[in-house]
Parts: structure tokens; C-alpha cells; sequence
């Protein structure tokens, strides 16, 4: 093996083996301690790089509130005519007799593309991606880059009823969340197809009007919208619940003190996940 020689007039250094009875060169001894330390520090940094591997946080956030390693991948890349999606299998899953409760996820704008890991990046399809473990089929459907939900309604309607044809789903516990364009995506499936959904847990958006209530009012819903929100204000939403519960309607309304638009850390929240268990469609 070629030995590499150091910079200046001193000895080489490398894997030459030297007898017993060679006396010790000082300077070489030097050298060969310098490169045990760099060898005990390369080594050092490379154990914390592993301890604190690189986040994936928001793209979608100005503070980023949510930050979560999307490194093991626990769902899968399907497609179904003309979308892609994520699907997510709970522990347990098999196609037998038991069927299993069905949550339609539904990101905002910034994540439209035909990139499905860009879903991986915050929110629900995150959270499942990292440690989340919830007793649901999970459909994380991609919107195209020059589509927008509200008008893929009957796209996403029909992916429904793929997923329901294709995998083991109880048809009377099928849920809708989603988060800003993906909220009011939410609140319109709930507008025109009433008879389909159990409950529906919309984010950060309200519909246009209020025209949409007395057909949204046959859906139970738990709202959320952070109170500082400049994107979406969330007088709108205000407005719509309190229309809702003039007609009766089972709604629960969360405003969420000092935060902005993005507030997908809420899928964090585990009483979400029960509160929609609750509700089966009548």
C-alpha cells in the first residue's frame, strides 16, 4: 500500500507496520496522534448526525408548527384514473370481514403538484408518515398543479367510492378533513353529499356563503381556525357555525387563540381521532 506523506520534510504515515525494535520517531508518533484525534471526532460528529437526522418541517407554515422526520415510509403511492394518493393501512388491517372507518384527507394549495412526498411534509399524511398510529384507512389524495379542489368534487367523490369498492370499509363511518383549500373542499363534499359522510373535521376555511348550511347541517363537524388568521379570517367561519347551530346542527367550533392560517399541528391532537369514532351515518 502506498504511504501518503505529510505536508513539510517530516516522516510518512499510514499502514506501515514498523519491527519491535525500531525505535519510535517522536514526529511520527505526532502525526499518528493527530489522526487519531480527527478519526475520534469525525466519528463523534457522525454519531449525533444519526441522533438528530434532518427534519422535514412545513413548507406550507410561516412558523412552522409542525415538525415531523418523514424517513420510514408507512404509506403507499396508489392511483386511481386520474389522482394520486397516499394510502395508509392501520395495524391490523386485512381484507376480512372487519371493516374499518375511512378518513379523506385533503391538503391546501401550496402542496398541489404530482409529487406525492411532498404530502409527507406536514399535517395528517406527516404525522401517519412518522409515528401516528390511528385506527383508519387514511386517502391522502394530490390535486393537480392547475386544479383546485372545490372544482374535483365529483373526482373526489368517486375516489371515495374506489376506496370503498377496494379495501375493507365499514360505508357507515367514512370522514373528510382538510386543511385551508383542503377545509373548504371539505365543507363542500359535506354540501352536496350529505348522505355519505359520517362527520367532517374542516381547517382554516369557511364556504363562500351561507347558502351551503341547510345541507351541511345534516353533517356533524368540529371546526377549527386560528384566531390570527389573515389569510382566511375567521369571521367567515364564525359566521357559518353559528348559522349551522340555528338549524340544529350537531357542530363543535375551536378557535384557536393567537394562531395564524397554519395550524396543521392539530392533527396532533388524538381527541379528533375519537370524537369522529363517535359518528357512524345515520
Amino acid at each position: 500500500m502506498n504511504e501518503i506523506a505529510p505536508r513539510g520534510s517530516g516522516p510518512t504515515y499510514g499502514c506501515r507496520i514498523k519491527s519491535l525494535s525500531e525505535k519510535p520517531d517522536t514526529t511520527d508518533l505526532y502525526y499518528r496522534e493527530i489522526q487519531i484525534r480527527k478519526l475520534v471526532v469525525l466519528s463523534i460528529a457522525l454519531l449525533l448526525a444519526g441522533c438528530h437526522a434532518p427534519r422535514v418541517v412545513t413548507v406550507d407554515s410561516k412558523q412552522a408548527p409542525l415538525n415531523v422526520e418523514t424517513s420510514r415510509a408507512r404509506q403507499t403511492r396508489q392511483h386511481f384514473e386520474n389522482t394520486d394518493y397516499l394510502l395508509y393501512l392501520p395495524e391490523g388491517y386485512s381484507n376480512d370481514a372487519k371493516r374499518w372507518p375511512l378518513i379523506l384527507n385533503l391538503h391546501g394549495k401550496s402542496l398541489r403538484g404530482n409529487d406525492l412526498e411532498m404530502l409527507k411534509s406536514y399535517g395528517l399524511a406527516a404525522l401517519l408518515e412518522k409515528d401516528l398510529a390511528i385506527p383508519f384507512v387514511v386517502v391522502s389524495p394530490q390535486c393537480p398543479d392547475d386544479r383546485y379542489w372545490m372544482t374535483e368534487d365529483e373526482t373526489l367523490n368517486q375516489l371515495v367510492d374506489h376506496v370503498v369498492s377496494t379495501y375493507s370499509i365499514d360505508p357507515e363511518r367514512i370522514y373528510v378533513t382538510g386543511h385551508s383549500m383542503g377545509g373548504r373542499a371539505t365543507w363542500q363534499l359535506a354540501f352536496k353529499h350529505p348522505e355519505k359522510f359520517a362527520a367532517i373535521v374542516p381547517m382554516s376555511d369557511a364556504p363562500p356563503d351561507n347558502a351551503w348550511t341547510t345541507q351541511v347541517a345534516k353533517v356533524p363537524a368540529w371546526v377549527f381556525h386560528g384566531t390570527r388568521d389573515d389569510l382566511e379570517p375567521i369571521e367567515r367561519t364564525r359566521g357559518f357555525v353559528e348559522a349551522l347551530k340555528k338549524l340544529g346542527a350537531e357542530v363543535k367550533f375551536t378557535p384557536l387563540p393567537d394562531r395564524d392560517h397554519f395550524i396543521l399541528d392539530t392533527y396532533e391532537n388524538r381527541e379528533i381521532y375519537d370524537w369522529l369514532l363517535q359518528h357512524k351515518r345515520s
